[in-house]
């Protein structure tokens, strides 16, 4: 059966902050086609909150943006490589939220959302710090996040998709909506609709000092006596904060019934495409030593990584 054209929705991210490192290398593909792979890692600010974005880059020679982005590589000054006199650039990324899977050596499949980036511009004036999305999105349904104990926390984790460019259907892998807003959206979004949400995409370390116990009642003895400063602990927050929506889309714009079945379709049609490793062969009993036998290769998640995995194009 024919599979049927999905409608492309709207994906928009913004980020803006200061470069802290770069790994950007040209390649040529198989059939010689040139092209820039590689990363960049912005680092913004939130209050007392440093995040990290790391923003995949993948850019044909032969594409109009490749121009911008070999600037990047060769001129823009990371934190990394900053000196007295070239401080680190501050800089705008544009681009869009993508999802990333793949099986790794044990065979557990590693889905997670990342951003890739478009267009790069370096900042000279005083624009606030700030890593945003507006997302067309189609919301599936919303789930209870509980702590600890199992109670609700009053964030909502939300189940929801967009639809990109070629039939891809970008799921949200950590998609929330925070107690204070949440009764809201779930008045306007009720399960099938779509419209256009903001979202704020948090990666930040927060540190919390945990206090030892208080002991009572204890008479030094002998010895040297040493103090226990409080533990710390990191607490990492990785997901995609929603935080504001327009009303939910009427008439042409929404997908359909038929259309959210298509894309959902389309989804599980791409997890069956994923390709999982085969099982490792256990090792053969030599008796001592090595048996001969080349261990496989690491597991590195990225696609473009080594000779034997460049694009075939």
């Amino acid at each position: 059966m024919e599979q049927k054209e999905l409608r492309q929705l709207q994906n928009s991210v913004e980020i803006v902050g200061t470069l802290k490192s770069k790994n950007l290398e040209p390649k040529v593909s198989k059939k010689g086609k040139g092209y820039m792979s590689g990363d960049l890692t912005v680092v913004t600010k939130d209050g007392d909150k440093i995040n990290e974005h790391r923003i995949k880059i993948f850019i044909m020679e032969s594409s109009k943006l490749y121009k911008g982005i070999e600037t990047v590589r060769k001129e823009y000054v990371s934190i990394e490589e900053a000196t007295t006199e070239k401080p680190a650039d501050r800089i705008r990324v544009t681009g869009e939220l993508t999802l990333n899977e793949y099986y790794n050596k044990t065979g557990d499949l590693v889905a997670f959302n990342e951003i890739k980036g478009v267009f790069f511009n370096r900042l000279e004036d005083d624009t606030p710090d700030r890593a945003l999305a507006s997302i067309e999105t189609v919301i599936e349904e919303f789930q209870d996040e509980l702590d600890s104990d199992g109670l609700p926390t009053g964030v909502k984790k939300v189940k929801a998709f967009t639809v990109a460019w070629g039939n891809t259907v970008v799921e949200f892998k950590k998609a929330i909506v925070k107690d204070e807003l949440a009764e809201g959206m779930m008045n306007l979004y009720q399960p099938n609709s779509t419209g256009r949400l903001s979202f704020k995409l948090n990666n930040y370390v927060e540190k919390v000092e945990v206090e030892a116990a208080a002991e009572t009642n204890v008479q030094h003895g002998f010895g040297s006596q040493e103090t226990v400063e409080p533990s710390v602990i990191n607490n990492f927050t990785n997901n995609i904060e929603i935080i504001g929506g327009d009303i939910p889309f009427f008439g042409s714009k929404e997908y359909t019934i038929e259309e959210i079945e298509e894309a959902q379709k389309t989804r599980k049609l791409a997890l069956q495409l994923l390709e999982s490793p085969a099982p490792e062969a256990p090792p053969v009993n030599t008796g001592f030593g090595t048996n001969g036998t080349t261990p496989p290769p690491t597991d590195s998640g990225d696609p473009f990584t080594g000779n034997a995995d460049m694009p075939d194009f």
